[in-house]
């Protein structure tokens, strides 16, 4: 696996984690502020930052498996529902995950064109 695509899966696993750990800790905020109403709100930002953990994990897997199109595409999804609903952190991390992708694409693109006919 190439070195650009090590970093990504690098810079996911940093969002994920951030993920988790803010999920947990939203959660465990919520569940005794619910009386207040406040606290519907935080469990609401931990269960959808637990979901965007469990979803970077198959980005992962996409990457892994050399699927860089599809887990782009997958990665522009969270990446807004993090900046929107699970805090600009988890968002700019994955907004500078979405644009390396480019680089891998072209290059698997490069790699598994087909080689140019014979001359005549």
């Amino acid at each position: 696996m190439s070195s650009e695509a090590e970093s990504l899966k690098s810079l996911l696993n940093i969002a994920g984690i951030l993920a988790l750990v803010f999920g947990v800790l939203y959660i465990i905020i919520g569940i005794p502020t619910m009386f207040y109403r406040v606290g519907v709100l935080f469990i609401i930002w931990g269960v959808i930052d637990i979901i965007i953990y469990f979803q970077i994990r198959e980005i992962i897997e996409l990457i892994e498996k050399g699927r860089y199109k599809e887990a782009k595409d997958k990665t522009l999804t969270w990446m807004i529902i993090g900046f929107i609903l699970a805090g600009i952190i988890i968002g700019v991390i994955l907004l500078i995950a979405y644009m390396k992708y480019d680089t891998l694409i072209k290059r698997k693109a490069i790699a598994t064109a087909p080689p140019p006919p014979p001359p005549a």
